[in-house]
């Protein structure tokens, strides 16, 4: 996935989520313009949000440039009826 595209016409094809000591680990698979995309979003702390990404229309990734975030180096953004972010420490 690259930073700072937005993926238009979004089907997630695979979803997975696990834990991996105080935060989660998010594994997807999903197809924007005939192409298809894996991504590795790790050091997930809130999990509230992550079904948002099965109706996103649109998503894409930032780097946080904030130095007053406790974590998270990545945002996830998610277009779908509504925005959602989810923040992220690493990005595979």
């Amino acid at each position: 996935m690259e930073l700072g595209k937005i993926y238009k016409d979004v089907k997630v094809n695979e979803f997975r989520v696990s834990r991996n000591g105080e935060s989660f680990d998010l594994h997807f698979e999903f197809s924007s313009d005939n192409l298809t995309q894996v991504v590795s979003a790790r050091g997930i702390r809130e999990t509230e949000d992550l079904c948002c990404l099965l109706s996103a229309q649109r998503i894409w990734v930032e780097i946080n440039d904030s130095s007053q975030l406790e974590f998270g180096k990545y945002t996830l953004g998610i277009s779908h009826e509504w925005y959602t972010e989810i923040i992220f420490d690493n990005l595979s």
